[in-house]
């Protein structure tokens, strides 16, 4: 089991030192519908946070048809094991096309549950960058390398590291092929194991 873990946590820092070493594109593509161009990306200045919940979502609890919704998922979405849960979606996030993001996130939402289901479905309703991206060509192609438990306190997460290639016109051609991380989780619903968080880190 240390000797898994050691692998994994090397697996990620070399995965992390690669991500780290890119330039020319402000945004890592494969993260998000929303990748920008090089010098597109603008300073935002914060906004103030509202005064609290909405009267509905206070004391901790959302209304019960909204909860429904966050915790539904597609037959296909779920699986036998986390690892595989995980595969399936690592897989449909980072495969994609410019042309056909919008399809893609509605897939992403149909096959996760909770914080993952509700970060995909506001990405297809932002259609962030998805017409740029479009416009040279862009799409991204990759697979799973590692997928690997928290231990420790950090129990119950789980890495993830793909290899991932973007290819496209302008500012995306000859981009080079390399290594991302993704912190995940993952959560037993009925008939097995769906994601629930997917929060890339590089």
């Amino acid at each position: 089991m240390k000797h898994r873990h050691a692998a994994a946590t090397t697996v990620a820092a070399l995965a992390l030192a690669g991500c780290a070493g890119k330039v020319g594109v402000s945004v890592p593509l494969g993260r998000s519908i929303a990748a920008a161009s090089p010098g597109s990306l603008v300073a935002v200045a914060p906004a103030r946070a509202p005064a609290g919940d909405p009267p509905s979502e206070r004391a901790g609890t959302i209304p019960t048809t909204a909860q429904t919704a966050e915790d539904s998922v597609s037959r296909a979405g779920v699986a036998s094991s986390p690892q595989l849960a995980l595969r399936r979606y690592a897989l449909a996030y980072i495969n994609w096309q410019a042309d056909d993001l919008d399809a893609r996130e509605r897939r992403l939402a149909a096959m996760s549950v909770g914080a993952a289901k509700l970060v995909a479905e506001q990405t297809a309703a932002a259609h962030s960058g998805a017409a740029a991206l479009a416009a040279s060509d862009v799409a991204n192609s990759g697979q799973v390398v590692a997928i690997a438990p928290g231990e420790g306190p950090d129990a119950g997460q789980w890495l993830v590291v793909t290899q991932e290639h973007t290819t496209g016109t302008g500012p995306y051609a000859g981009l080079p092929a390399g290594p991302h991380v993704t912190l995940a989780q993952v959560r037993h619903v009925k008939g097995g194991w769906a994601v629930s968080a997917w929060n890339p880190a590089s």
